[in-house]
């Protein structure tokens, strides 16, 4: 039901009316005519991103809305589902990447055959991997497989039984490009609702992953700073793809945004003034926020009622990098050290010194392995329940950013040698690795283990795994 005016808070009334301004809608058609009431809730009409009935149900489980007349057909019958794309791309490269606009309605698509013989400069692409193959049309639609739910595996080769859990990949294929417009320092990406979220100083982008598009310059939402001289660092998707959680510099507060509300709005502010935050993570099964900023404080905040519970002290240069696995808080920072805090104690934390800064974390989501990505390109892996340390490969230049992949037998980094690498658990084994033209700021995998988005530049490029 649409929420009344009375149960908003004053925050989530302003920032309604600065969402109102917006150029694009939440999860509406580009250019579909504004005419209905803002509060009118995106599952009452049919949202674009739904291919079939089963996707519409998973989305209605998702949205907390139930509808027992509605019955997913069988899987096998959804239309454009269990396809695979089998053409790699690339981008031409001498395609211009400067973004237009984003403020700019988004024009109406129109379809064009590809039997006319002419094709746009940014519709071909080239494998992206090395070493190159043959060049092949760039125009493709991202594959939503049946199985996208499951633990199945299906590879010719895949012996009987054989879970996709134990697979590493054998190549990407990028299959879009999304023009943020300016430096994006962080991204996450929803298999579930389908979209993207890249982050930089001004705002945070919301693009959907639908259509056939090589390179998407006009995002669904903008989610702007309005706080005169801050900019945002860093953003972090819930596990349940629910709320959006941005942190920055001059900020009076980590705010989370409602990505299930029929329009964008805060739905809570975590207090920090005075802090300037470098890194976010939640623990939604207890209903806490994390938050790392630059002069040392590890901030706890309740979301039930957004009191902070407890700020964690004694980082002398400030905490670069925080990941929360259980009841411990993993974070490494500028002075090449390891702390462990664990939450259910007021003792001082465990200490691991490294010879470089460690300026990105990833825990393994099925092992007590926690992965370091370093300043001087090396990766390491620390245990989380034992002082067990060894390293598992090295890369020419900084590392910026690490991710596990879901099921946690591979993972990715990236850094400034301008290289996506993939890496096999538990020896970091280098399967491959994929070229960008610039240093590559961040990273993040899906949930269902198909697709990788990265920031590079000023753009974010979305890649899909074949296994």
């Amino acid at each position: 039901m649409p929420r009344q005016a009375e149960d908003k808070t004053p925050q989530e009334s302003s920032f309604e009316d600065i969402m109102a301004t917006r150029s694009s809608d939440w999860l509406r058609r580009p250019l579909e005519a504004d005419d209905q009431p803002e509060t009118q809730l995106f599952w009452d009409k049919e949202p674009w991103f739904w291919h079939d009935t089963l996707t519409e149900q998973l989305w209605r489980i998702f949205a907390g809305v139930r509808d027992e007349k509605a019955k997913p057909r069988d899987r096998q019958q959804a239309p454009g589902l269990g396809q695979e794309s089998k053409t790699p791309g690339s981008c031409d490269p001498g395609a211009d990447p400067c973004p237009e606009d984003a403020s700019t309605p988004r024009p109406p698509e129109t379809s064009s055959s590809p039997a006319n013989g002419s094709q746009d400069r940014n519709t071909r692409c080239r494998v992206v991997q090395e070493p190159p193959g043959r060049a092949s049309a760039f125009l493709q639609s991202i594959s939503w497989d049946p199985e996208d739910f499951e633990d199945t595996w299906k590879r010719p080769d895949a012996l009987p039984g054989q879970s996709k859990r134990l697979a590493v990949p054998c190549k990407l294929e990028k299959m879009r490009i999304l023009a943020h417009g300016e430096l994006v320092v962080a991204t996450a990406i929803s298999s579930f609702t389908r979209h993207v979220f890249t982050c930089g100083r001004r705002g945070v982008k919301v693009w959907s992953l639908t259509g056939q598009v090589a390179e998407d310059r006009f995002p669904e939402s903008h989610l702007p700073v309005q706080t005169p001289g801050a900019f945002l660092r860093t953003c972090l998707l819930s596990s349940n793809s629910r709320s959006l959680l941005t942190g920055g510099y001059n900020l009076a507060s980590v705010s989370v945004w409602d990505l299930a509300a029929p329009s964008l709005h805060v739905k809570k502010q975590l207090p920090c003034a005075g802090l300037n935050c470098q890194a976010l993570d939640a623990n939604l099964d207890a209903n806490l926020a994390f938050a790392s900023f630059t002069n040392g404080v590890v901030r706890i905040w309740d979301l039930r009622d957004h009191s902070v519970v407890r700020d964690l002290t004694g980082y002398p240069d400030g905490v670069k990098s925080m990941v929360v696995k259980g009841y411990n808080i993993w974070t490494g920072g500028l002075d090449a050290c390891l702390r462990c805090w664990d939450q259910r104690t007021i003792m001082k934390p465990l200490e691991y010194q490294f010879e470089s800064q460690i300026m990105s974390l990833s825990h393994s989501p099925q092992e007590d392995w926690l992965l370091l990505g370093m300043a001087n390109g090396q990766q390491w892996l620390q245990s989380t329940s034992g002082s067990q340390r060894h390293m598992v490969g090295q890369k020419d230049s900084v590392i910026l950013s690490t991710k596990f992949s879901p099921f946690g037998q591979w993972w990715a980094s990236v850094g400034m040698d301008d290289f996506l690498g993939i890496y096999s658990m538990p020896t970091g084994t280098k399967v491959f690795q994929v070229p960008e033209t610039s240093p590559i700021t961040c990273c993040d995998i899906s949930s269902n283990n198909r697709l990788i988005v990265t920031g590079s530049g000023e753009h974010a490029s979305v890649y899909q795994i074949t296994y």
